[in-house]
């Protein structure tokens, strides 16, 4: 899949733009603050209507507005030519697919898979669990329609156990929502096993071609409670109801579930250089969209904020060792690539997007001082 153009109106600072994107790489280069990352929140939200950047979804029109429209112009590996638009103002959101209007969250999500890097995802490794379940429910809910309805229909059961746990409801109103909860438990176990599992050899591969040496990469799924089987979780929910009505909240579940990433060193949290974790971070972006491809038979977009000039210079060139060379790839920073003839640049100003000439394309349009 590739993005051939994307026009925004009233989308956080930008007023109204238009962004040509036909070629495999382009690069948007401009000051900090001018809309850059907008630019890339707008894309991402075309997988799953969520923003890398924030779960607010009142701070996205822009300030004095209400409403923000995107339109996206794709070339899709299954539907060929296609037109996406989002639509959002104060009645909520609406998503249309050339010219007809998506009724269901269901239905959309996983069908324009993007993967995006930002200097945040060092909360996967920093940041708490439920960071992490973020990231595990995205990556399989883009793949698997299932597995987004198992979770779905799990948290809302979770969320009704709790609210009789906290007023006193009866046993036998327990029992009906722990019966209807375990199901889905265990389909969310299976999923994440199995697709956890797969995308630890993703990772592994992808950082060691990123790393100077082997350092041992090692991605393990750790599931809060083994709820693989509905009727040992029932069980489960029914021994523990005393301690969690004491509580008044669901303790154990998939709700609970986290993964640890290690290397050589030890955990990647406690004892992993500020390098190593970066570069952990972008191998399990890239490792994601490799994951996409395999599990959905589409090529995602690459989606890259300023994240490469973190990396040093050994790691950044495993990045381009390391990604697939079919991956579009939009990127922002506030120095060009090493290699900017390769590149479609764009300058970013004010929320205005503008090509910039060949000439000053290749030479500094941003230059190091400006850039502070």
């Amino acid at each position: 899949m590739r993005f051939l153009s994307l026009r925004l109106q009233n989308f956080r600072n930008i007023e109204f733009t238009e962004l040509s994107l036909a070629n495999s790489r382009t690069f948007l280069i401009g000051r900090n603050g001018q809309g850059k990352s907008n630019l890339l929140e707008a894309m991402g939200l075309a997988t799953a209507l969520r923003s890398f950047r924030t779960q607010t979804l009142g701070a996205m029109p822009r300030k004095g507005f209400k409403e923000y429209t995107l339109a996206y112009e794709l070339e899709h590996d299954v539907q060929g030519a296609t037109r996406l638009e989002i639509h959002s103002g104060p009645n909520g959101r609406s998503v249309w697919i050339d010219g007809e209007k998506v009724t269901r969250l269901v239905e959309f999500i996983g069908r324009f898979p993007t993967v995006s890097l930002c200097s945040g995802d060092l909360m996967l490794l920093r940041g708490s669990p439920g960071e992490r379940r973020r990231f595990m429910d995205l990556t399989l809910s883009v793949v698997n329609r299932s597995y987004y309805i198992a979770l779905r229909d799990f948290h809302r059961g979770i969320a009704e156990r709790n609210r009789l746990l906290k007023n006193g409801g009866s046993s036998a109103e327990l029992s009906a929502f722990e019966a209807e909860i375990a199901p889905h438990a265990a389909l969310i176990a299976n999923f994440r096993e199995e697709g956890m599992g797969t995308l630890r050899e993703v990772l592994c591969r992808t950082y060691n071609a990123i790393a100077e040496a082997d350092e041992g990469p090692e991605f393990s799924f750790r599931p809060n409670v083994d709820c693989r089987d509905a009727d040992a979780y029932r069980r489960l929910l029914h021994e523990n109801r005393h301690r969690d009505q004491m509580i008044g909240a669901t303790q154990r579940g998939p709700h609970r579930d986290d993964f640890h990433l290690s290397l050589h060193v030890g955990g990647a949290r406690e004892y992993a250089s500020d390098g190593q974790q970066r570069g952990l971070c972008v191998a399990l972006r890239i490792a994601q969209a490799c994951f996409y491809r395999e599990q959905l038979g589409l090529v995602p977009v690459l989606l890259a904020d300023d994240v490469l000039g973190e990396l040093d210079p050994i790691r950044r060139r495993g990045f381009w060792r390391a990604c697939p060379e079919d991956l579009q790839i939009v990127a922002t920073g506030t120095e060009l690539p090493a290699d900017p003839e390769r590149w479609s640049v764009f300058l970013i100003s004010n929320g205005r997007a503008t090509p910039a000439p060949r000439t000053e394309a290749t030479d500094t349009p941003v230059s190091k001082t400006e850039a502070r």
